[in-house]
């Protein structure tokens, strides 16, 4: 194979390699998805954003069968658009990038609670078929979300508990 998407065996620009600097590595992404442009990287990150989105909103359609005995349709919908919709940005800043972000200090604990309700969530609906465990797990993984996604805004997370502090009279 030839080279693709116009990346350099051993990374760096061509100024560096002249200056004699040391090769970088390429990123994993530009090494997995070589042919995947900037363009192709936006789509990307929009079609899963959109597909998780719409499958976390189309599993309310399905919150009569949770309530009556069937978690899997809604949880399934659900926690597969949450994973979609936050795997989304690795389109953007590839999935190292993506991982080295989640697990930086101020997120995570919110990424381990988030992953970990997911897969509590999956494991009620689909082995232990507990309806109302699946609601918890919901629960605590829309907070977990919401919790996470603060974490990109500045003073996200301390507007929201002044918030909840004037609401709540705390």
């Amino acid at each position: 194979g030839g080279d693709s998407g116009g990346s350099s065996k051993g990374g760096g620009s061509i100024f560096d390699r002249l200056l004699g600097a040391p090769a970088k590595p390429d990123p994993f992404y530009v090494r997995y998805c070589p042919a995947l442009s900037w363009e192709d990287r936006v789509l990307g990150f929009l079609a899963c954003l959109v597909i998780g989105y719409a499958l976390t909103i189309t599993s309310l359609f399905s919150y009569t069968a949770l309530i009556h005995g069937n978690p899997a349709p809604f949880a399934l919908r659900y926690s597969l658009g949450n994973l979609l919709a936050i795997c989304s940005t690795a389109f953007l800043m590839g999935p190292q990038a993506q991982i080295k972000s989640m697990l930086e200090p101020q997120r995570f604990y919110a990424t381990t609670v988030y992953l970990g309700a997911i897969v509590a969530t999956l494991v009620s609906a689909l082995v232990l078929r507990m309806p109302s465990l699946v609601v918890c797990c919901i629960c605590v993984q829309f907070l977990a979300m919401l919790w996470y996604g603060l974490s990109f805004i500045p003073y996200g997370r301390k507007i929201l508990g002044r918030m909840a502090s004037w609401l709540f009279g705390l």
